[in-house]
């Protein structure tokens, strides 16, 4: 049976007319949904660059793996003045022989919702964010932001709500905010893939020399993984006098930006952005570091912090979206809190005994997330999608 698959994700067409993902939704990627589906059919935006060179891991299509490619726009501004272009597109590759997979949240699987909710179709939904959460206060800067997140989280109620089947990356946060239909299949699993390339044989032990080396992962497109917080809290530790660098693994527009607030809170040199880098260069940043911090302003369940969790690292998170299921009540601290973050590194640099429970606890529980448990779920959630069908 062939899937539809509905994404907010963005690919990239090359000169030679090959799609290749921006991300992680590659070909290995779609190695999950082929054991149950004979082909899949990616509803996307797709953006013309001939001029780019990408490398082979990056490509998205196969001979199982084609494109529904979607006009290619920026913001809810860009969708609206595309939006019916791209409405036609999806209604005329919208029909009761196919099964489908929205990945939500986003406006592409809001509006396919909307269209096969209307002709009768039934769908499964990938729940994988909490628009609540990514247009709280502070996560991005619009002045409509207010009326996004009222808006999106309505959307995103009523698309999961009328699902036939539903797929959360969290445990319990989405579950409980944005619930299926009485009866209606669910179930938990990750998007993340952690194998044994990632999980450490065997928890490392930490011992923080006179510099501790703090790492955090994250875009710095948007404020959501909160690189103006944990700068601040770099400030407040001088205070403590404790000696510690931090390094940001990410690339986005707002870079220059807390560039410029490193230097006006006088911790530039305690600071590197190092940019986007390849997955083998980020886990060796994250193996060399002594704690690894994600105090989001928003989250589903953040892949980034469960790698760092395989590798044996001490962890501190913020209280939003699915990190609260992945790290105990000691290790959180409360989203845009610098003070209550600088407290919370002080308290674990301090406690070597804290340190390194946390660090074999962390390790423990990443176990949990390896994609040989993980995959039993998604095939059970793909077939019931393909039973909806039959």
């Amino acid at each position: 049976m062939e899937l539809i698959f509905v994404t907010e994700a963005r690919f990239v067409r090359s000169g030679k007319g090959k799609i290749y993902s921006l991300d992680t939704f590659n070909n290995k990627l779609w190695e999950r949904y082929l054991h149950c589906f004979e082909r899949i059919t990616v509803v996307a935006r797709v953006l013309e660059a001939p001029d780019r060179i990408f490398e082979d891991t990056l490509l998205a299509e196969s001979s199982r793996v084609s494109f529904l490619p979607l006009p290619y726009y920026l913001g809810m501004t860009g969708f609206l003045k595309k939006q019916k272009q791209i409405r036609e597109l999806m209604k005329r590759a919208f029909d009761k022989d196919k099964a489908y997979i929205l990945r939500v949240p986003g406006i592409l699987g809001t509006l396919a919702a909307y269209i096969l909710f209307r002709r009768g179709i039934r769908y499964g939904v990938e729940v994988v964010g909490d628009p609540w959460d990514v247009f709280a206060p502070g996560a991005i800067r619009h002045p409509l932001r207010p009326v996004f997140r009222y808006v999106f989280t309505k959307a995103l109620k009523l698309t999961v709500k009328k699902s036939a089947a539903a797929l959360y990356v969290t445990s319990q946060t989405l579950q409980k905010r944005y619930p299926t239909d009485a009866g209606v299949f669910q179930v938990a699993a990750s998007n993340v893939k952690i194998d044994d390339e990632v999980i450490a044989s065997v928890p490392p032990k930490i011992v923080v020399d006179k510099c501790c080396k703090l790492v955090s992962v994250g875009s710095l497109a948007q404020l959501y993984k909160a690189p103006d917080v944990v700068i601040e809290a770099i400030a407040e530790l001088q205070k403590y006098k404790l000696d510690c660098h931090l390094t940001w693994l990410g690339d986005g527009k707002y870079k220059e930006a807390m560039k410029v607030l490193a230097e006006k809170l006088n911790v530039a040199e305690r600071i590197d952005f190092c940019g986007n880098m390849p997955f083998a260069r980020v886990l060796e940043f994250v193996r060399n570091s002594d704690i690894f911090l994600l105090v989001s302003r928003t989250e589903g369940l953040p892949r980034a912090l469960i790698e760092a969790m395989a590798c044996g690292l001490p962890c501190i998170g913020s209280r939003v979206g699915g990190i609260p299921e992945l790290l105990e009540p000691v290790a959180l601290v409360a989203p845009g809190n610098s003070k209550e973050l600088a407290e919370k590194i002080y308290e674990f640099v301090t406690d070597t005994t804290l340190l390194n429970s946390q660090a074999v606890r962390n390790w423990n529980e990443a176990k949990n997330y390896h994609d040989k448990i993980l995959s039993q779920r998604r095939m059970a959630f793909y077939q019931h999608v393909i039973n909806r069908v039959k």
